[in-house]
């Protein structure tokens, strides 16, 4: 394409101020990435950008010989093979704008037609040019989307687009919605003349992307609201600060020669980190009298802001900062964010960062030496997970009976359809969140903040035997799961001593008070001594939570509304879900605050509900769609279980040959992942497949429907990881929850969307075995009456059905004496035994009684 050639602007005396875009800097390391020839390009660009405190750091690149005029003041060099590096100049500044060969630039300019540089607020704003053309392509549309676009802006601002057009095309622009195409927009204007034509294109179209920022910015700049750049005074220039999308290079700062390093180290998925938002910023550089806590929606940039923070901090000599968090996948993220953003030795080195059971592992180490294999969430005597360990006592197998102390309670929970063992194992959390283990007679009265099932006192007591019990198990086994840590930390509070100046916590609304009272003492009282963030809507551990009861008081308050991350359809049927289900209890935290989003500035795909015949069909389906997500532009995909553990997922994906996420994941290299749902905080991905949403699961059929907030935290949690496309995928009949936020979603069948390969294995992960794995037991029918009780078949059954399963059902079975030749059995060996000989006779409904023995007959379709 030809173009006018611009005059290119000669060196000057005076000063040039550089700028360097976001779209800039993703290019550039887009074509170190690539190695090669782009690697080469780069090193030239980078040489360039090296001598910007020379008078003409181009010199000895030419120009290209077609002009440009796509954008105002853009000069275009030839980099050689092909390649362009795009800027745009005046006599006062010099922005880089995009680098990349021939097709991409000219594609990129095309697509920035109308783009501009301003500020606003002395702060620079990039106007954004119309984009690319909006066809949509038959993705489905969800019901907000039939919303007039001309609504979005401010009213005097549409008056200003909408001024001297004829009213036929003023009518017809008012039509357009989100279902448009720039095809419908340009066949309205085509009449329209220029510059008119150009500036109300621009907008639309923008608007049709669903980038209203950007199409509202284009108004302001012509309404005078933002002034251009190279118009700000040479005085006022030097005050002008970074916008969202523009920074400027400070030459000789160390924010300029950090830039420069940092190309070499960081991924592409860590690009978001080297922009600020303005809100962002503010927090970073605050310095506070004392704590500070930050409350932030999900994909706010809470853990930019703590790192950036941290390293901020990390900058006085002497400082010892750290930066914690309770998932040790997190931290392994964290890890990696801190050394991609830091290139100064001397302030990586000041800055520590762990999770709070690795943390407490490293403290308990120096106390208790002698105890470090106890410190495991893996037993080293028998190589079996905490989660086994758990239900093994539980359950009373291997002939630990301690456990019984918990029978009458699990029992009434069985009854009214919510599993004990889980909802006792969270009671367990709960107590050791809330009371340090000499305080626990505390408990016998104290409100279970956050626990909706009342529980009497004696019951109470009885949980604080079986948590005693289970402390014993631990011991025994030589196994702790990270609450054991901390209750194990507590002993030795006086002890633990002030060991940095500086601690940041990211998460912080999944750390306990006893957590949290731990991490008061390892800092003095002072400026800046504890950072806190987090987002109470993302609350997923049951746990008391009091920052006074911690010890943390004088809190300084900061809020982030807007989310930066998904796309306006994936959080508006995130945020759906989780308003439709929030509790009592989030609303009123006294620590942090639930906060209504602000929409991130992009549309994209609507979030999908598909549909398939069976679980190991949706894993197929799955697993081939991520492949081909990952053969077109996606960079990262996750496949996410529901209604699956931590546990059951990492075994599931060794047995895929896959990779689990956990601290060591890294996006460059592990673009597919699986996980639970818990895992998934902190993270981000392109494409995020969400599967088992199925009723029953989301929410849990054994959770008591008073606390099934905490599983659409989780949910939320997941759905709003997906940067650009979101599927919730099912079997049999969908979760309830989708269904009630179904105008945000398409729907459709796995088949209709994607197409397996000949070849394809049905697998679905393994749960925590029902049955006690050293016993010949081949279904739920062979178990013991004691041992039917607890496991998930049992749900539901009246107390009375299960005294008499445990009575009737012992393992050993007892005939009467013969009469006539026949004997009657009084005890069975299994329940399938009893089973039988109750739909065989009625002879034996005495012994269990006619209402129950109803209930059992009825268990029959659940032990198949």
């Amino acid at each position: 394409m030809d173009h006018k050639a611009p005059q290119v602007i000669e060196p000057i005396a005076r000063p040039i101020e550089y700028y360097t875009t976001k779209t800039f800097d993703r290019a550039l390391h887009k074509a170190i990435r690539e190695g090669g020839q782009s690697q080469r390009i780069a090193d030239r660009v980078k040489s360039i950008l090296g001598g910007i405190s020379y008078p003409d750091p181009f010199k000895g690149i030419p120009v290209t010989r077609n002009g440009e005029t796509r954008i105002a003041n853009a000069v275009k060099y030839d980099l050689g093979n092909g390649w362009r590096l795009v800027t745009q100049q005046t006599e006062k500044t010099c922005l880089f704008l995009f680098v990349g060969d021939h097709e991409d630039a000219d594609r990129w300019l095309e697509n920035q037609k109308g783009m501009k540089v301003g500020v606003r607020d002395l702060r620079t704003v990039l106007v954004p040019g119309a984009g690319a053309e909006v066809v949509h392509d038959g993705r489905q549309r969800a019901g907000h989307h039939d919303e007039p676009l001309a609504d979005r802006l401010d009213q005097e601002g549409m008056d200003h687009v909408f001024l001297d057009l004829p009213r036929s095309v003023a009518r017809q622009l008012d039509a357009l919605d989100a279902r448009s195409t720039t095809k419908e927009l340009e066949a309205i204007l085509a009449d329209v003349r220029e510059p008119k034509r150009q500036f109300v294109y621009n907008v639309f179209n923008l608007l049709l992307a669903g980038n209203y920022e950007g199409a509202q910015d284009q108004i302001d700049f012509a309404l005078g609201r933002i002034g251009a750049l190279e118009e700000v005074d040479e005085s006022e220039l030097i005050e002008v600060r970074d916008g969202e999308e523009i920074r400027r290079l400070r030459l000789g700062s160390k924010d300029y020669e950090d830039w420069l390093r940092s190309f070499e180290k960081r991924s592409s998925w860590q690009e978001w980190f080297l922009y600020l938002h303005p809100e962002q910023e503010k927090v970073v550089q605050a310095q506070y009298p004392g704590v500070s806590q930050l409350s932030g929606v999900s994909g706010a940039g809470k853990t930019c802001v703590a790192v950036r923070r941290a390293l901020r901090l990390a900058e006085t000599e002497g400082a010892r900062v750290l930066l914690l968090t309770l998932n040790r996948s997190l931290a392994g993220l964290l890890s990696q964010l801190v050394e991609a953003t830091c290139s100064d030795a001397d302030i990586r080195s000041r800055v520590e960062v762990t999770s709070f059971f690795e943390l407490a592992q490293r403290l308990l180490h120096e106390f208790e030496p002698e105890n470090d294999r106890l410190y495991s969430d893996v037993t080293w005597k028998h190589d079996e997970h905490v989660d086994f360990v758990y239900r093994e006592y539980y359950r009373q197998w291997a002939n630990f009976r301690v456990a019984k102390v918990l029978l009458p309670l699990h029992k009434s929970l069985t009854a009214r359809g919510v599993s004990g063992e889980t909802y006792i194992r969270e009671e367990f959390d709960w107590i050791r969140s809330a009371v340090r283990p000499d305080k626990r007679a505390a408990y016998l009265t104290m409100e279970r903040k956050g626990r909706k099932f009342g529980v009497q006192t004696e019951r109470r007591a009885e949980i604080l035997d079986g948590l005693a019990g289970w402390e014993k198990k631990m011991r025994e086994i030589g196994v702790v799961d990270y609450l054991g840590l901390t209750d194990a930390l507590a002993k030795h509070l006086p002890s633990i001593g002030e060991r940095y100046t500086n601690v940041l916590v990211d998460e912080a609304q999944d750390f306990g008070t006893t957590e949290l009272s731990v991490i008061r003492r390892l800092v003095p009282a002072g400026p800046d001594d504890i950072f806190l963030c987090g987002d109470i809507a993302q609350t997923i551990l049951p746990k008391h939570r009091s920052l006074q009861d911690a010890g943390i008081q004088g809190v300084s308050r900061e809020r982030i509304q807007k989310n930066y991350r998904n796309s306006r359809e994936i959080l508006k049927a995130a945020y759906e879900v989780l308003s439709k289900n929030l509790s009592e209890d989030m609303l009123d935290s006294e620590d942090l605050e639930i906060l209504d989003p602000k929409f991130a500035n992009f549309s994209g795909h609507v979030p999908m509900a598909l549909a398939a015949e069976t679980l190991a069909d949706e894993i197929a389906y799955a697993r081939a769609y991520a492949a081909t997500a990952l053969a077109g532009d996606a960079r990262t995909v996750c496949i996410a279980f529901a209604g699956f553990s931590a546990r059951d997922v990492q075994a599931y994906a060794s047995l895929c040959d896959a990779v689990a996420l956990d601290g060591n994941y890294d996006p460059v290299n592990d673009r597919l992942v699986f996980c639970d749902l818990e895992q998934t905080k902190g993270y981000e991905f392109d494409v995020l497949i969400i599967l088992n949403c199925c009723d029953g699961i989301l929410p849990p059929s054994d959770a008591p429907e008073e606390e099934a907030y905490r599983a659409s935290c989780k949910l939320y949690v997941a759905m709003t990881r997906a940067k650009r496309e979101l599927i919730l995928s099912f079997h049999g009949k969908s979760s309830p929850w989708i269904e009630e936020v179904g105008d945000t979603l398409g729907a459709d069948f796995w088949k209709e969307v994607e197409v397996l390969p000949d070849e394809v294995a049905r697998t679905v992960p393994e749960r925590l075995p029902e049955m006690e794995p050293d016993r010949d037991y081949h279904d739920l029918g062979n178990l013991t009456g004691l041992q039917f009780v607890y496991s998930n078949a049992a749900l539901r059954l009246s107390i009375e059905a299960q005294d008499k399963l445990i009575e009737l059902v012992d393992g050993k079975g007892l005939r009467a004496a013969s009469t006539a030749g026949v004997s009657r059995r009084l005890r069975w060996v299994n329940v399938r035994g009893a089973l039988s000989d109750l739909h065989e006779s009625r002879r034996s409904d005495n012994l269990f009684g006619p209402v129950v023995a109803g209930e059992v007959r009825a268990l029959s379709a659940r032990i198949v």
